[in-house]
């Protein structure tokens, strides 16, 4: 399954829109401490602990693995427009990943040059190597089933 941020993939035509997709997952807050008059829950959040930024990306994958999947369910090869947005709720902050599913096949004149090339045309996702932009100016383009895991 291919998931991108942009709306069509390079070399790709959409060939069907099979609909909205999303997937999303809970990272429990630790040490969340409730607001007074706020009847123990909190729309503020603490993240804490020693590896808050490793449980928010794990959520994040979790999510996207969910998109992945419901987007396979309804039998798209491909997700254009992949999203992110996060909530505060009750113990925690949900991550949900959305994006539209579709059917891509290679354009015409990709088939060409694409028998001349057996190599995989996509690139493999990969984590973000030193020296590299910033996650915010990368083009988010991931392989499911390219990732470690």
């Amino acid at each position: 399954m291919l998931i991108v941020t942009t709306d069509g993939v390079a070399g790709y035509e959409i060939k069907s829109v099979l609909g909205e997709v999303l997937g999303s997952a809970v990272q429990a807050e630790q040490g969340a401490a409730p607001q007074p008059g706020h009847g123990g829950s909190s729309a503020t959040f603490r993240v804490t602990g020693e590896r808050p930024v490793a449980g928010l990306a794990a959520a994040r994958r979790e999510a996207v693995d969910r998109l992945g999947e419901e987007a396979r369910r309804r039998g798209a090869n491909t997700v254009v427009g992949m999203r992110f947005d996060t909530a505060a709720v009750g113990g925690g902050i949900e991550v949900c990943a959305y994006g539209t599913a579709v059917w891509a096949e290679l354009a015409p004149a990709q088939h060409q040059q694409a028998a001349q090339q057996q190599p995989h045309p996509l690139p493999p996702y990969g984590e973000p190597q030193p020296g590299g932009p910033p996650m915010v100016a990368r083009n988010l383009t991931m392989g499911l089933q390219d990732r470690p895991r």
